[in-house]
């Protein structure tokens, strides 16, 4: 399973959604729906324009992110 990571790279900067929807360009409902740690991510709905936009505003690479984390009861891990 990929954990998308955003919500601990904000807190971190001490960021809120919304500074970051100011600082990317994003809406801030979007902003805030990827800063959810609850929400499940959705890959099918975010774009490589997203991803240069929250990379290029909190100047981190793409793998900072993002982590993989094997499934629970596979012989992934």
């Amino acid at each position: 399973m990929i954990e998308f990571l955003l919500a601990d790279v904000l807190a971190e900067r001490g960021w809120t959604p919304y500074r970051l929807a100011q600082e990317t360009g994003l809406t801030v409902p979007t902003a805030y729906r990827l800063a959810d740690r609850e929400r499940r991510f959705d890959f099918g709905r975010f774009s490589a324009d997203t991803l240069d936009r929250l990379c290029r505003a909190l100047k981190v690479q793409p793998g900072e992110l993002f982590r993989w984390v094997p499934d629970a009861g596979t012989d992934d891990g």
